[in-house]
């Protein structure tokens, strides 16, 4: 076993031609022909030892800047903190104060995972309220663009992207995104919706985006330096 690594998993494949490594959750997996020798592959990873140690210390930072809403009581919605209350009740359900700014996720007493249905109904919670405004946005965008409304909007969990178009003209939106500032939000509505005309990364595709969202450089650099800050556990 590698000196400087706790554990790793080693995949063989008849198909692949190369040693490839991966580094996901603060663990290492290695890609490798099946012919490879073991050896050989514990000393390609030494000569990568400072990039492998390099990944696992980044993703430990961006673990440790991400949100626990059910132990601290709190969640940012839309960039503002919004506190949670954590209720048992005769039904599983969620609802907001609008006066107190707060949200009461309420969990069935039959429920045996409470921990689990707690944070489901923050995420429908989120879904709901990130839907909603996609939704009102992309409409006013459209109409800005000249641009047909898309075909179908959906909200789900992205490990590495933020949004994303296809050719069937329907638009995905990172559920994480709720926890964002509305004028990044913006910037994401208006990179999909751009991609409607140009399903690339051209300058005539930036050219689009730079029209109608001048500061799109400003959102994309919040979401590189505060993008992990969105999620939670």
């Amino acid at each position: 076993m590698v000196y400087f690594l706790l554990d790793y998993t080693l995949k063989r494949s008849k198909r692949r031609k190369t040693v490839a490594i991966k580094v996901a959750q603060q663990q290492l997996t290695v890609y490798a022909p099946h012919f490879v020798p073991l050896g050989d592959i514990e000393s390609w990873l030494v000569s990568k030892k400072d990039w492998v140690q390099a990944q696992i210390a980044k993703q430990a930072s961006q673990a440790q800047m991400q949100q626990l809403p059910l132990e601290t009581g709190v969640i940012n919605l839309f960039n503002q903190p919004l506190a949670i209350k954590l209720n048992k009740g005769r039904s599983s359900h969620w609802q907001q104060n609008e006066r107190s700014s707060e949200l009461s996720l309420s969990v069935s007493s039959r429920v045996k995972n409470t921990e689990s249905k707690y944070l489901s109904l923050l995420e429908d919670f989120l879904h709901h309220k990130l839907e909603s405004y996609l939704e009102m946005r992309i409409h006013d965008y459209c109409l800005k663009m000249q641009e047909a409304l898309p075909e179908q909007l959906k909200v789900q969990h992205y490990k590495r992207r933020w949004g994303s178009c296809n050719q069937r003209r329907e638009l995905t939106f990172n559920l994480h995104l709720a926890c964002a500032p509305t004028w990044v939000i913006d910037y994401v509505i208006v990179h999909e919706l751009a991609h409607l005309k140009y399903m690339n990364h051209s300058s005539v595709f930036w050219q689009r985006v730079s029209r109608f969202y001048p500061d799109y450089k400003k959102a994309s650099q919040w979401l590189k330096v505060n993008g992990s800050q969105l999620r939670w556990q």
